[in-house]
């Protein structure tokens, strides 16, 4: 991968146009400053992969997939007055299947899930969406390197990361978690560093 692209950018970059001076305690900053090390290490472990190639691509896809599932079944579970009214289009999950089966692999939910897991916390729910969101803008990048790809096969499954083309998904969402009360951040805090560690485990057995 290039030096200077981001392979897992959950930490929210600017929106062209996008003031860059945010109120103090706007959630979003706060969960970016909680969980700096975490989001970085988790970049460099992913930075290796070569999208174009079908290999690297699968790997990068299957460690996704065992997280995104549990994740978003967690958050299926959560009262709606923690999620974003538009949480059913923010779901991704069945994209990602759709490609992995797409380029002959089926979906593991042992892979990158936590067996037996306590269910999180309905005040944890705006840290978990943060990683899931934030993975959107990484996303973007990692896109351009698979729509490159000589493999047909590989352009042809990129449902996942092309999710919400168009739909403005991360303003809306950092709208949503600018709103969202002091007294809830370091909850908050926790679900993004639980819904970080599953990514890691992820990672480090794929």
């Amino acid at each position: 991968m290039d030096e200077g692209q981001v392979p897992f950018a959950v930490h929210a970059m600017p929106e062209p146009g996008e003031r860059r001076v945010a109120e103090p305690r706007d959630l979003r900053f706060v969960l970016r400053d909680a969980t700096d090390a975490a989001h970085r290490r988790l970049d460099a472990g992913f930075a290796a992969h070569d999208l174009t190639r079908r290999a690297d691509y699968v790997a990068f896809l299957s460690a996704m997939s065992g997280p995104f599932w549990q994740i978003e079944g967690w958050l299926d579970g959560i009262e709606a007055a923690f999620l974003p009214t538009d949480w059913p289009v923010r779901r991704r999950f069945r994209e990602l299947r759709a490609d992995l089966e797409g380029l002959g692999l089926a979906f593991d939910p042992a892979a990158g899930a936590e067996s037996g897991a306590e269910r999180p916390s309905e005040e944890e729910a705006p840290g978990l969406l943060y990683v899931l969101e934030g993975s959107r803008l990484g996303g973007q990048v990692l896109l351009r390197q698979v729509v490159t790809s000589i493999d047909p096969q590989v352009r042809a499954n990129a449902r996942f990361l092309s999710h919400g083309e168009g739909q403005r998904l991360w303003p809306s969402f950092a709208a949503w978690l600018g709103a969202r009360p002091a007294e809830g951040h370091e909850a908050a805090i926790r679900g993004a560093h639980r819904a970080f560690a599953l990514f890691a485990a992820a990672q480090s057995t794929g």
